[in-house]
């Protein structure tokens, strides 16, 4: 996989743009993009010429562009805004848009093609280390002194000798984890940089559109957000189109589509090495990963929210509040009701019109995880947590749940509480209690 772009850097594009309905009516433009920041369009002029136009809140679902450097560039879901000066014969019109498309023209997300993706996440060569890098030292044969350091990589092994793991998600889409180097130098050889990463690749049998692998890619960053305890995002989202090639050799080489969102945040280099408080790292879980991410990505729909809400839980804040309770408790009881309570009612020839109290639930959920050492030594208060609920979503008197925590000590228990949720869902996942009672235990992160 090769970096084609650098999202680190700003980028900008000068060339014509226009509708996809009105392709002779091109208008002159730069579109800029700026790392953690907007994708911004300025065109100098506008594609509808009626005044009226400019002072409208309008959206363009897809603009097409072709580049000073031939680039086709599709832009999606733009929003209009314009200024107008009078003395001038023409308006300044900005669009700001949530994604850019480098490489091919296309009509929506939601277009079919035979497509694949390739991405990255910034902390995925930490959990899963490469080892596309070999090194080797000799000793000086008269002391102990290093006398040569070789660092080499195998430039020419073939596509399967750089996968990781291959996991077959369902009949149509494969989902492989892989390894590669990035080798820069000048012609001198002056300051060589050697770059080895850990990246993924998703690869579906039948057409697909962009927004169906988009989707995927973003539950592979929720199961490294969880895995590393930390919110991720992907970067370098390259996508390729079976039918866009050049052909040297009898080998094909696929040209490269770069897809940009909006809300790619970059992180520090610096700050992910010092990070690595992981819950787990593939090494922990490496002979149960294909099953896992089979099962990660084959949950039924109904565990989406909660897995939402325990992903939501894991942003690193400067401040927290009774929301950030909330969400782990409304996600714990949303975890009983869809998958736990039926069962706990017929077993204990429960009526299904009575409802399981809060109390009842939490106590059943730790009974089930009581096999978890780090869950034992949580010693949940449930009489504290319940009045808590109850509370902060309904705002009662205070006297009606005397037990309600605030401040420090409600956020000591939304951790807590968020390690029966990591329970729940690993479980749910395929992780058997004594995976998760010893990843728990190799875990460097600060759970609670």
């Amino acid at each position: 996989m090769s970096r084609a772009i650098n999202l680190d850097k700003k980028l900008e594009y000068k060339g014509y743009w226009y509708l996809p309905s009105s392709p002779e009516k091109k208008v002159a433009g730069i579109l800029t993009y700026s790392p953690n920041d907007e994708i911004i369009l300025e065109l100098i002029g506008c594609f509808d010429e009626s005044l009226s136009s400019l002072f409208e809140q309008q959206e363009e679902m897809v603009i097409h562009g072709k580049t000073s450097d031939a680039k086709e560039i599709t832009l999606l879901q733009c929003y209009q805004s314009a200024s107008m000066n009078f003395s001038a014969d023409f308006p300044i019109v900005k669009y700001n848009c949530n994604f850019i498309v480098i490489g091919k023209h296309i009509n929506s997300l939601e277009e079919k093609g035979k497509y694949w993706v390739s991405f990255k996440i910034p902390e995925l060569k930490y959990w899963c280390h490469p080892a596309a890098l070999n090194y080797s030292m000799e000793f000086d044969k008269n002391n102990d002194n290093i006398s040569q350091t070789t660092i080499s990589f195998n430039s020419t092994q073939s596509n399967d000798d750089n996968i990781i793991s291959n996991v077959q998600i369902d009949n149509n889409t494969s989902l492989l984890l892989k390894k590669g180097v990035n080798f820069e130098t000048s012609n001198l050889l002056l300051n060589p940089l050697f770059e080895q990463y850990t990246y993924v690749e998703i690869i579906k049998q039948s057409e697909t559109t962009i927004k169906e692998l988009f989707s995927d890619v973003r539950k592979y960053e929720q199961f490294i957000s969880l895995a590393t305890f930390n919110i991720v995002e992907s970067t370098d989202i390259t996508l390729f189109d079976k039918d866009t090639f050049q052909e040297c050799k009898s080998k094909k080489y696929y040209k490269d589509i770069n897809l940009i969102h909006r809300d790619n945040k970059l992180k520090n280099e610096g700050i992910l090495r010092r990070n690595r408080d992981f819950l787990f790292q593939y090494s922990t879980i490496k002979d149960v990963y294909p099953e896992i991410i089979q099962n990660w990505y084959n949950v039924p729909k109904e565990l989406y929210p909660i897995r939402h809400h325990l992903i939501n839980s894991l942003e690193k804040k400067s401040s927290y509040s009774s929301v950030d309770f909330l969400i782990i408790i409304q996600a714990i009881e949303g975890f009983w009701w869809r998958f736990r309570d039926n069962n706990y009612k017929i077993k204990n020839a429960i009526p299904k019109k009575n409802k399981t109290h809060l109390n009842e639930i939490l106590n059943e959920l730790l009974k089930e995880f009581d096999d978890i050492e780090l869950l034992n030594k949580c010693e949940i208060d449930i009489e504290a947590v319940v009045d808590s609920r109850h509370y902060y979503s309904h705002f009662v008197e205070d006297t009606k749940k005397p037990k309600k925590l605030d401040g420090w000590l409600l956020i000591k228990q939304a951790k807590k509480l968020r390690i029966l949720l990591i329970c729940c869902v690993l479980s749910f996942v395929g992780f058997e209690h004594s995976k998760i009672d010893a990843i728990f235990k190799k875990s460097n992160s600060k759970l609670i």
